[in-house]
Formats: C-alpha cells, structure tokens, sequence
C-alpha cells in the first residue's frame, strides 16, 4: 500500500503551517512587548489595524491573514497594564 499525497493539498498544509507559527509569534511578541512596556499598546493597536487593513484589501490567504491579526488586536486591547504603585 502506498501513500499518495497530493501536491495542493501538500501545499495547502504548507501554507496553513505557516500561517499559524506566523499569528502565534506575532500574538507572543506584541504580547511581550506591550506587556514589557517597549511598545505603548496604543501604538500596538494602531500598527495591527493597519496590518489588518492591508491585508483584508487583497487575496484570501491575506484575508485570513487579517482574521488572525484581528484575533492578535484583540488579545492586545484586552491587556491592562498593572497599576504602579
């Protein structure tokens, strides 16, 4: 018995592999660096809603792009900082 594996669909995975290493190292280094205070979370905010809309204006593997930034803004606009004391 021998294992085909389809070309598209060997790429398809491919894509969506790196897709998601993609959208979890940027939901780690914007969480890091909002939570660390090297980047205001307002200025996190803005740089992942122009990111977001850039994507959203072009092809599908952009526009899921752009659902997994929105799903990074999100994460980073419910951070609050802690209060100094």
């Amino acid at each position: 018995m021998s294992l085909m594996i389809d070309h598209d669909q060997a790429n398809e995975a491919y894509m969506a592999a790196h897709a998601i290493a993609g959208f979890q190292l940027a939901d780690i280094a914007f969480g890091v660096l909002v939570r660390n205070g090297i980047l205001p979370k307002s200025e996190a905010e803005q740089l992942l809603k122009q990111a977001i809309a850039a994507k959203r204006t072009r092809d599908c593997r952009d526009q899921a792009a752009a659902e997994l930034l929105a799903i990074v803004l999100q994460t980073v606009s419910k951070f609050h900082p802690p209060t100094r004391q």
